[in-house]
């Protein structure tokens, strides 16, 4: 729910709905991203009156870092960290990697902050450029994206 929604009264929440008094929540619960499921700890306010439930800002994004760090154990995906030593690697921003990958605007952030998942293809992508500098260099060439820092002998270490 939206800030506007409700309000912080010392350790209660009020209902932005229905003015009652928001309780805290933990239920492990299924969350969906992208089609995939991952079961996780979900954190939030829930209204003892109207039911209405409430998430006050940063409980929804660690929801979601949750979400996203089991299906990343579930597929074998990179980690966050794993795919900023690879864009790293070339000395590319993040909206140069999106360029070199071809993936939307953000999509590397999102990655990297572990809010959303890659999918199967792109991590495979990711495991490529990582491991043969001739697929970045290939796919650099090929989207006009200047490599920056690319370290020739040294392939990575994610298979």
């Amino acid at each position: 729910m939206m800030k506007s929604m409700m309000k912080q009264l010392a350790s209660e929440v009020e209902c932005g709905v229905c003015g009652g008094r928001a309780e805290l929540v933990r239920e492990v619960r299924p969350i969906a991203i992208d089609g995939r499921s991952a079961e996780v700890e979900n954190e939030f306010y829930r209204c003892t009156q109207c039911g209405e439930e409430l998430y006050l800002p940063g409980m929804m994004d660690a929801v979601m870092r949750r979400a996203t760090t089991r299906i990343r154990e579930q597929d074998g995906l990179l980690t966050p960290e794993q795919v900023r030593e690879v864009r790293r690697r070339y000395g590319l921003t993040q909206p140069a990697f999106e360029r070199l990958l071809g993936v939307g605007v953000n999509t590397v952030v999102r990655w990297e902050r572990g809010t959303v998942p890659q999918n199967a293809a792109a991590d495979s992508l990711l495991r490529l450029i990582g491991q043969f500098p001739e697929n970045a260099r290939f796919l650099a060439e090929l989207h006009g994206v200047p490599l920056g820092g690319e370290q020739q002998g040294r392939p990575s270490a994610h298979r």
